[in-house]
């Protein structure tokens, strides 16, 4: 599976990638060295905003794109150029977070999750979803409609170039 290294102009993007279940390096922490290193070592796609970087990854070479206009655009081109359908499946996402993988947790094993989310939260839903490196938690909320409504938006975005 195609594997991102992500500049830190572009958190928007790493966050899709991530929740479309792609493997995803992104820190504010990084410098260009980092991306580059990181990139060549772990066979990683950099995606990037910044020119003077993109150029560096080609004369290394290494597999990169730079990305110009809007996140809804970018996101777009990314997941067109890769062939990424836009939905969102929580049991194939990654940790928006972290980065890390997820394990589904069902109603008989949803005590796992309860001092980790709101007792209103831990009552209303069933099926959660924790992160194996973090333990962040997530659950299809309030939020899910508008992840659904982006990707609609992004599908449309895709078919429009």
């Amino acid at each position: 599976m195609t594997r991102f290294v992500v500049d830190a102009m572009l958190g928007r993007l790493s966050l899709w990638l991530r929740l479309a279940g792609f493997d995803t390096l992104y820190s504010t922490e990084m410098q260009d060295n980092d991306l580059l290193a990181i990139a060549k070592e772990e066979n990683r796609i950099l995606l990037t905003s910044d020119e003077k970087l993109h150029n560096r990854a080609m004369e290394v070479p290494l597999e990169t794109m730079l990305l110009r206009g809007g996140v809804d655009e970018r996101v777009a081109r990314v997941f067109r150029e890769f062939d990424i359908p836009p939905r969102i499946d929580p049991s194939k996402s990654r940790c928006s977070k972290c980065n890390g993988e997820l394990t589904e947790i069902g109603p008989k094993e949803k005590d796992r999750v309860r001092d980790l989310v709101f007792d209103e939260t831990y009552k209303h839903y069933d099926r959660f979803w924790l992160c194996n490196s973090c333990d962040s938690v997530f659950f299809q909320g309030g939020q899910w409609r508008n992840i659904q409504e982006y990707m609609e938006r992004i599908e449309r975005l895709m078919k429009e170039d």
